[in-house]
């Protein structure tokens, strides 16, 4: 496979994991679809995609058959497959590099709009794509509608730069790192998969796959993650220190540590954890080691803290409606808490009753 072609599989299978896990919890959790607004959405995505190939391969007097969009699930495997056959064939054509760089754009695009649409019908956190050569667009509202996830696109320019500087570098370690990459980024992806079909044993034997192509915190972290679902903790807590000791700056480690000392009651102890999770550098869900961190201050009867905690995790995700839930509970609890203390909670002498 020629290098270039290898290059854009690894972004590529980037691309089709976030429209998967889009897709899977529009679908298979929320039942979205079922909505008006989530047949509508499925339509113009199957409809834009035939327009695509028709546009892009037209030299192959390509055209799209007549299909029911209802089957989305089957039209998109279907669609990503040809694009995948594409890059994987013997030959070079920039052509095909066009097209797939416009297809993995094409994808972003709707996964852009079926993420806002699964914030605002739903709690669900979707892990966002990993950044290689992608770019963030910066939109900040569409039509005056703020969009809480973001855009993502690849440049076909600097895709091609990028390729012409590792020819110029000579070094067949460059390919080879392009091909373990990609191998990481497809194995990933059929490891979230399994978690969400609850087969834990499978995607344990995935990431153990991805771990032999790059040995990452992250791989080490979702390993831990899988052994604790599969109700091995102690395991668990092995992966992620690890982690924490292949980079001291992944955030998901610190905080995944955390939660597994919470759940065998060492509340104190997590606190601390959770506290090194929210100075880590690397970390793409800010506001879960606040979460974390109320829920163990809670725990312990401090509510102003764990109050403090869950506000604190609100600046950072303000679109998480269940935390919205939680600190307005929260405050009700401590408000009634101060008047029961104020109006009723004293002796006859001024002393409060503890």
């Amino acid at each position: 496979m020629d290098k270039l072609n290898s290059l854009l599989l690894a972004e590529f299978y980037t691309a089709t994991g976030y429209f998967d896990r889009l897709i899977f919890a529009f679908s298979d959790l929320e039942h979205l679809h079922n909505l008006p607004r989530g047949k509508a959405q499925m339509q113009k995505f199957i409809e834009e995609t035939n327009r695509f190939f028709e546009d892009e391969l037209y030299s192959l007097n390509f055209e799209a058959t007549q299909t029911d969009w209802t089957d989305y699930k089957k039209i998109i495997k279907n669609y990503n497959g040809l694009i995948e056959a594409f890059l994987k064939s013997p030959f070079r054509s920039d052509k095909v590099i066009t097209a797939a760089v416009n297809y993995i754009n094409h994808l972003y695009k709707h996964c852009f709009e079926i993420h806002n649409f699964v914030i605002d019908s739903t709690v669900i956190e979707i892990q966002l794509p990993r950044l290689g050569l992608i770019q963030e667009e910066n939109i900040e509202s569409i039509n005056g509608a703020a969009q809480k996830a973001p855009l993502f696109y690849l440049d076909e320019i600097n895709v091609r730069q990028y390729h012409q500087e590792n020819i110029k570098s000579n070094s067949s370690l460059v390919f080879l790192d392009i091909r373990r990459e990609e191998k990481y980024d497809e194995l990933l992806h059929k490891g979230h998969m399994s978690i969400a079909q609850n087969e834990y044993e499978e995607a344990r034997k995935y990431f153990y796959m991805a771990r032999n192509y790059k040995e990452t915190a992250e791989i080490l972290t979702l390993l831990a993650w899988t052994y604790s679902l599969l109700e091995d903790r102690q395991q668990a807590k092995i992966y992620c220190l690890q982690a924490v000791k292949k980079d001291s700056q992944y955030g998901p480690a610190y905080n995944d540590y955390g939660n597994y000392l919470l759940s065998e009651g060492q509340v104190e102890e997590s606190i601390r954890w959770f506290e090194l999770a929210k100075r880590a550098l690397n970390y793409q869900n800010r506001e879960y080691p606040y979460i974390n961190a109320g829920r163990a201050h809670a725990l312990l009867k401090n509510f102003d803290q764990a109050l403090k905690e869950f506000s604190l995790a609100l600046t950072i995700a303000p679109h998480h409606i269940e935390l919205h839930e939680t600190v307005a509970k929260l405050k009700d609890s401590l408000n009634s808490k101060m008047d029961f203390t104020e109006n009723d909670n004293v002796r006859d002498n001024g002393t409060p009753i503890i």
